[in-house]
């Protein structure tokens, strides 16, 4: 089998078992939130974004390197050494300074939930280096089963935990559901990786090293700068709000996120192993074919469930949650329609080991994404925050595509084209919905049966006006599709 229909059937198992157990951990959080407030959960988040964004200072994305250099197993070994060290290093860190970090957050509760999201991290430290061999090996099915063993294990654990308690442990269920995906996907990684690969003794050379560190650390200044840009703006509108508006506002972003989470991600986490064992030529072609297909695929799922959202809101939370989060999501999932746009475009770069260009585009969406989330909370409360998000998404988006095209061969043009054609279908998708939601408001018909009106409603529009409007790659998408179900025939 060709590299590039390896590429194809791995995104097409990715997203299969993706989407279904991401669907189950989204009903999941739903009935969580019958069993914490949002205060209590935005504080639980602060916890984890201070975790998250501490192990990202220690991550200097050696997994990268094993891939574009396919390097030795005495390598490898290398990187798992460093990488759990600086791990245990800055989980230390961070708990002793929890108590001023609450206060600094203005959030003093995270604190308690800070050791349990640190004991996680750790844990997830130890499955990196056999996870990037596995990726490096090009074994897609094996990395979404246990990835979707992994949802499915902080599912049941936070339910349980949830349901145990009669809801006393509130928040403290999406902690221990965290600590139970961890160990679970660490566990079976550990099992899966080839251990020749990996599993060998060795002493820390300074010469690795210093190649390791400096090959990664671009990479790792895109990982801090992607993770604050992705989180801090919590911290932003906690700031700005206080944590139950934070709570809210994390609730909508993750569930405008779910395009991306359940499809997208599966894409991009095929595309730069794929693209690093390609010829010069092919791979620049195949990064354009890849991002139309990614935008005609995700754009109608985020635009759709902005149109969806009050209905959703209604229909699925009680009114402390609702009513605060039906705006928010609608906003949102703009910003679902432009942030996968550059990923084809950064995989690309990888690949072809110019990662600066990596590290100069994450930093500048930092600075852009929470620029304009602070500019627009301050000027437009909450709604203005997400506004502010899906602005600087969409500016950054076109801004990195640009400066991928001046530093490679990368055809930044036809690239621009190849994602903004899906954009059209979604015009009238989205106010075809708009439309009937009223229209349905005024018969009195049951919120859920709305809903489903829509959703129906929505899809059978998209597909028709792309049909019209962006027929080539319908027929390459549809062309894909026949030619993963002979192989499995």
């Amino acid at each position: 089998m060709s590299i590039a229909r390896q590429a194809a059937h791995g995104v097409a198992w990715n997203m299969a078992l993706g989407v279904s157990t991401r669907v189950l951990q989204l009903v999941g959080t739903l009935i969580l939130t019958r069993f914490m407030t949002p205060a209590d959960y935005g504080a639980a988040i602060t916890a984890s974004i201070v975790v998250v964004t501490a192990s990202a200072f220690t991550s200097f994305a050696f997994g990268q390197y094993l891939i574009a250099r396919r390097a030795s197993p005495e390598i490898a070994a290398q990187a798992m050494i460093l990488h759990v060290g600086l791990g245990v290093a800055a989980m230390v860190f961070v708990y002793v300074l929890r108590g001023p970090l609450g206060d600094l957050l203005d959030t003093p509760a995270m604190g308690t939930y800070l050791f349990g999201f640190a004991i996680a991290q750790l844990i997830d430290r130890a499955r990196y280096v056999p996870e990037r061999l596995i990726m490096r090996s090009l074994r897609f099915r094996a990395l979404a089963t246990i990835n979707g063993a992994g949802e499915l294990a902080f599912t049941a654990a936070a339910l349980t935990a949830a349901f145990a308690m009669d809801g006393a442990w509130g928040a403290y269920a999406i902690m221990l559901g965290a600590l139970a995906k961890s160990l679970v996907t660490s566990v079976l990684f550990l099992y899966a990786a080839p251990r020749a690969e990996w599993l060998v003794r060795v002493r820390l050379r300074a010469a690795d090293v210093r190649d390791l560190v400096a090959y990664g650390l671009p990479i790792m200044i895109a990982i801090v700068t992607d993770n604050a840009t992705r989180k801090w703006d919590n911290l932003i509108v906690s700031k700005l709000f206080g944590p139950s508006v934070m709570g809210g506002y994390n609730y909508a972003y993750n569930l405008a996120e779910m395009p991306i989470s359940n499809v997208a991600e599966h894409i991009g986490e095929v595309l730069m192993p794929s693209f690093s064992r390609m010829e010069a030529g092919q791979r620049e072609r195949a990064a354009v074919r890849a991002a139309s297909l990614m935008g005609l695929i995700v754009s109608p799922l985020g635009v759709g469930l902005g149109a969806v959202a009050p209905t959703v809101a209604a229909a699925l939370f009680n009114a402390q949650w609702g009513t605060m989060l039906a705006p928010m999501l609608t906003i949102l999932s703009v910003m679902t329609v432009f942030r996968p746009m550059p990923w084809s475009a950064i995989a690309y770069v990888q690949a072809v080991q110019k990662t600066r260009i990596v590290m100069w585009s994450s930093f500048l969406r930092a600075i852009v994404v929470l620029s304009f989330v602070a500019a627009g909370g301050y000027v437009g409360g909450p709604n203005g925050a997400c506004v502010g998000a899906g602005i600087g998404y969409a500016l950054h988006s076109v801004l990195t595509i640009v400066a991928c095209g001046r530093a490679t061969d990368l055809p930044a043009g036809a690239y621009l084209l190849g994602v903004a054609r899906p954009l059209l279908p979604c015009v009238p998708m989205f106010l075809a919905v708009v439309g009937l939601a009223r229209g349905l408001a005024a018969t009195g018909i049951p919120l859920v049966v709305s809903l489903a009106a829509q959703i129906v409603a929505g899809a059978v529009v998209y597909i028709g006006t792309a049909f019209v409007l962006v027929r080539p790659s319908v027929d390459e998408l549809l062309r894909l599709g026949r030619d993963a179900i002979r192989r499995r025939r």
